[in-house]
């Protein structure tokens, strides 16, 4: 599967990035660059040294490497590197590359037991494989009161419960979550008022929202039909919220009336009748487009979109964009997919406390939120989201709605931890496309999706 990527320019001007997403999102621009530690922003590298009680001179001299993607959090936190230098009397080299590279780099340095790098980033998807392999340092002895950090000044409680969840094994802190994003009901709230929507009670009324919005446009519904995980991110977001679970032990179990169900209602109706032509061909680059020329007026993405929905550079209808949190459905609650970049410590490191010693101030309250404050992308902290400067990104109930799903995410149900989902995902992928594509029947084409996807897992 391969990723796409977007320029565009943040509504403040200060994050230059791209869009990556491997089925999913990443935030950031895409481009190679090596050793680049940026400019330096607000200080706070002192107020962090003020408020911890720290010893953070205590590695003075000495060089961190650096893997990094390029992503949102990237591109801000790499202009303040000179303050943790400041700080610290440490040197920062970092290699920041481009996702498809990233990804590369990252499996060959960590499955080798490399000592190239001290610190790097974990994708949502890789974040299992790096996990169960034993590539990377448990976290848990330095940001838990073990003494290099102050465990009550960083308070690893402030990240999202689902996102340390999902950055953990067997209750054990693997890596530190970065950003946090999930399902949402991205629409136009003009059109959705003239139409007399109000509101999304549950995700079956997704269409008869969308019929209400064909009298003012012929397609009015946006959302990812293309193979891999584009579709099956998407889709996931229904199928969970119908009662579903992807497997029983080892065995698929997509072949249940909820996903029957889930794929009635994404596949054969939501995109087939209302969603765009070619939907089979579209990530959420081209969704997200026909959102932003003003060819869809309803669109069911992960929260992180909003930047580009938002940004008035791209999109003709900013001020008319409204977000509702993922609906429940007629049989279960709502329980809406997710997307998380983490950040983690390789086992082979030979500067794992100095890496550690990085992320205390890297990912700090006050780094995060200055970060975000600036760029409005999507921190996996609470407390960012309480933050007024923060929250002009996010006008009106955008914030409160974005909370309440990023709060009720589920990770144990979504199986990225899985070493071979992904190629389960794609052959889970193909029977929804033949839904979409060729009309296939969609009890059918889940039957032949649990039997592809045991194949694919052998």
């Amino acid at each position: 599967m391969r990723n796409e990527a977007s320029f565009r320019l943040s509504r403040r001007g200060l994050l230059t990035g791209a869009l990556g997403f491997t089925g999913a999102l990443a935030l950031g621009a895409c481009a190679s660059r090596e050793g680049d530690t940026g400019t330096p922003g607000a200080t706070t590298g002192a107020q962090t040294l003020g408020a911890s009680g720290m010893e953070w001179d205590r590695f003075k001299g000495e060089t961190l490497n650096l893997l990094l993607c390029e992503h949102w959090w990237t591109s801000a936190v790499s202009k303040r590197f000179s303050e943790f230098e400041a700080l610290t009397g440490m040197k920062i080299k970092a290699n920041t590359l481009s996702e498809d590279s990233y990804y590369q780099q990252a499996l060959v340095a960590l499955s080798s037991g490399a000592t190239t790098y001290d610190a790097l980033m974990v994708g949502n998807l890789q974040a299992g494989q790096y996990m169960n392999a034993g590539w990377l340092e448990p976290l848990d002895t330095y940001f838990g009161g073990g003494g290099l950090v102050n465990a009550d000044w960083f308070d690893t409680n402030d990240f999202f419960a689902p996102a340390r969840k999902a950055s953990s094994l067997n209750g054990e802190l693997m890596a530190l979550p970065l950003s946090a994003e999930a399902g949402v009901v991205i629409y136009r709230k003009d059109l959705a008022t003239q139409a007399g929507i109000n509101g999304f009670p549950t995700q079956e009324s997704l269409v008869d929202a969308s019929a209400k919005l064909s009298a003012a446009m012929e397609r009015p519904f946006a959302g990812r039909g293309r193979r891999g995980l584009d579709i099956v991110w998407t889709w996931t977001n229904f199928f969970l919220t119908q009662g579903g679970e992807f497997y029983n032990g080892n065995t698929p179990t997509v072949d249940s009336p909820e996903a029957v169900a889930a794929t009635e209602l994404y596949v054969q109706q939501l995109l087939t009748k209302y969603g765009p032509k070619g939907a089979s061909n579209m990530s959420w680059l081209e969704a997200t487009g026909t959102v932003n020329e003003g060819r869809a007026a309803l669109y069911t993405d992960a929260s992180g979109l909003l930047s580009v929905v938002l940004d008035k550079n791209s999109s003709k209808h900013t001020d008319q964009i409204a977000v509702s949190r993922w609906p429940g459905s007629a049989a279960a609650k709502a329980a809406p997919n997710y997307w998380y970049w983490m950040a983690g410590i390789p086992k082979a490191s030979r500067k794992k406390e100095q890496a550690a010693l990085f992320y205390a101030w890297a990912m700090s309250k006050e780094t995060a939120t200055a970060v975000s404050s600036e760029s409005g992308s999507p921190s996996a902290r609470e407390s960012v989201w309480s933050n007024e400067d923060f929250l002009s990104f996010y006008p009106g109930d955008m914030s409160t709605e974005i909370v309440a799903n990023l709060q009720a995410v589920q990770p144990d149900r979504v199986p990225y931890a899985r070493p071979t989902f992904p190629a389960e995902a794609d052959a889970l992928s193909l029977e929804l496309i033949k839904v979409l594509v060729d009309g296939k029947d969609p009890k059918r084409a889940m039957a032949d999706a649990a039997a592809a996807m045991a194949r694919a897992g052998r």
